[in-house]
């Protein structure tokens, strides 16, 4: 399978741990997702326009994303406390 874009929003590096280990694991999950777009997350919603989206639990944070076949990307649209 070919690598997909991942694409997040700068503002979802303001929540994400400046370094450690929390850090290091959200880095890892979110750049995995280019080899494996299909990932599946712990969890799925729907957005307002109804698309699911993959909730995963990494560490103590949920990373929340979806899947845009038509143009090989993910769109990583939330990082949050896992707690929230």
């Amino acid at each position: 399978m070919e690598s997909y874009s991942v694409y997040l929003h700068f503002d979802l590096l303001e929540v994400v741990p400046g370094r450690g280990e929390q850090r290091r694991l959200i880095m890892n999950f979110i750049r995995s997702l280019a080899d494996a777009p299909h990932t599946l997350g712990d969890f799925t919603d729907r957005d307002e326009s109804l698309r699911t989206l993959q909730i995963k639990i990494i560490g103590h944070y949920a990373i929340t994303y979806w899947v845009d076949d038509p143009v090989k990307a993910v769109m990583v649209v939330g990082v949050r406390p896992a707690d929230r």
